[in-house]
């Protein structure tokens, strides 16, 4: 009777993508002028393939998930995405990140050049991990993290809110310190 959640996704998608393309103007003559081409549906129906996939491979285990966002100062003054910090850390645990999950399952998200949606699909894919987190949960953050970043805007807000996640744990990739934002300390 209702339909599957990647057809309102994709029907979502494909509305924000009308939605937002310009109406055929008339020229001084009073003709119709150019109108931009209609939104790629090739691209379209790769994004909706892809967050299906991304939705069957997102179940990570009681305890298991760990986000990543930022990036921090190397000895040599270098600024690094966190990413490998949060790699090793999820390893040495027996616990993973979001990419991990996602290589686990063969699924390739896009890069924006090859598909405008991928923003998108990592979105859905963050949120995903977040609500289907349970327990404990972990965050290697760098020193610095943009305040409009996807852990700050899409992630933590989702865990914070998610009843079954008992504890989330913030480490500090440069300094080390941890914090606990949610749950005993």
């Amino acid at each position: 009777m209702f339909a599957p959640k990647y057809l309102l996704v994709a029907f979502a998608l494909f509305a924000s993508l009308v939605s937002a393309a310009p109406i055929a103007e008339y020229s001084d003559e009073g003709e119709l002028a150019a109108r931009e081409p209609l939104p790629n549906l090739k691209h379209l129906a790769q994004a909706v393939g892809v967050a299906r996939k991304i939705r069957t491979a997102i179940k990570p285990k009681p305890n298991g998930a760990v986000f990543w966002s930022g990036t921090k100062t190397t000895k040599k003054g270098k600024e690094v995405s966190v990413k490998a910090d949060a790699t090793k850390f999820a390893k040495k645990h027996g616990k993973e990140t979001l990419n991990m999950a996602l290589k686990k399952h063969g699924v390739k998200i896009p890069t924006e050049k090859q598909n405008p949606h991928s923003p998108r699909l990592w979105n859905i894919a963050s949120k995903l991990m977040a609500q289907r987190a349970k327990g404990e949960t972990h965050a290697v953050l760098g020193s610095k993290v943009r305040p409009g970043s996807v852990w700050n805007k899409i992630e933590k807000p989702t865990l914070m809110k998610n009843k079954k996640v008992t504890k989330v744990t913030e480490h500090n990739a440069a300094t080390k310190k941890k914090t606990v934002t949610k749950g005993k300390k």
